[in-house]
Protein backbone atom coordinates (compact mmCIF):
# COMPACT_ATOMS: atom_id res chain seq x y z
CA UNK A 1 0.00 0.00 0.00
CA UNK A 2 1.06 3.79 -0.40
CA UNK A 3 1.53 6.35 2.27
CA UNK A 4 2.80 9.96 2.29
CA UNK A 5 5.55 9.56 4.34
CA UNK A 6 7.17 13.68 5.10
CA UNK A 7 5.73 14.82 2.24
CA UNK A 8 6.81 12.03 0.12
CA UNK A 9 5.38 8.76 -1.31
CA UNK A 10 6.09 5.33 -0.01
CA UNK A 11 5.40 1.89 -0.03
CA UNK A 12 4.54 -0.42 2.93
CA UNK A 13 3.08 -3.89 3.18
CA UNK A 14 -0.70 -4.36 5.08
CA UNK A 15 -1.12 -3.95 8.10
CA UNK A 16 1.39 -2.11 9.18
CA UNK A 17 0.87 -0.11 12.91
CA UNK A 18 2.81 3.05 13.49
CA UNK A 19 5.36 1.00 15.99
CA UNK A 20 6.44 -1.43 13.05
CA UNK A 21 6.72 1.60 11.16
CA UNK A 22 8.88 3.14 13.17
CA UNK A 23 11.04 -0.06 13.67
CA UNK A 24 11.79 -0.13 9.82
CA UNK A 25 12.23 3.25 9.68
CA UNK A 26 15.15 2.84 12.56
CA UNK A 27 16.54 0.52 10.29
CA UNK A 28 16.30 2.27 6.87
CA UNK A 29 17.58 5.32 8.16
CA UNK A 30 19.95 4.23 11.08
CA UNK A 31 18.45 6.28 13.55
CA UNK A 32 16.97 5.83 16.89
CA UNK A 33 12.97 7.38 16.90
CA UNK A 34 11.79 6.07 20.41
CA UNK A 35 11.53 9.70 21.11
CA UNK A 36 9.72 10.83 18.10
CA UNK A 37 6.64 13.04 17.50
CA UNK A 38 4.23 11.10 15.10
CA UNK A 39 1.15 12.40 13.12
CA UNK A 40 -1.01 10.65 11.32
CA UNK A 41 -3.26 12.96 9.18
CA UNK A 42 -1.85 15.66 11.12
CA UNK A 43 -3.55 13.91 14.69
CA UNK A 44 -0.69 13.05 16.93
CA UNK A 45 -0.06 9.80 18.14
CA UNK A 46 0.94 9.23 21.65
CA UNK A 47 3.61 6.70 22.02
CA UNK A 48 1.33 4.37 24.21
CA UNK A 49 -0.59 4.12 21.18
CA UNK A 50 2.04 2.92 18.43
CA UNK A 51 1.15 -0.44 18.85
CA UNK A 52 -2.35 -0.35 18.07
CA UNK A 53 -2.42 2.22 16.13
CA UNK A 54 -2.80 1.06 12.76
CA UNK A 55 -1.94 2.53 9.19
CA UNK A 56 -4.16 3.08 5.89
CA UNK A 57 -3.81 3.35 2.40
CA UNK A 58 -3.23 6.73 1.48
CA UNK A 59 -2.44 7.83 5.11
CA UNK A 60 -0.18 11.37 5.71
CA UNK A 61 2.52 10.54 8.26
CA UNK A 62 5.24 12.94 9.72
CA UNK A 63 7.49 11.67 11.87
CA UNK A 64 10.50 14.25 13.44
CA UNK A 65 13.05 13.21 15.54
CA UNK A 66 14.97 15.81 17.57
CA UNK A 67 18.94 15.60 17.65
CA UNK A 68 20.58 18.25 20.28
CA UNK A 69 24.04 19.86 18.99
CA UNK A 70 25.98 22.54 19.90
Amino acid sequence: MNIILNGKNYSLEENFTVQKLLKKLEEDWSLDLSGAVVLVNDEIVKKDRWEENKIFKNAEIEVLSFVSGG
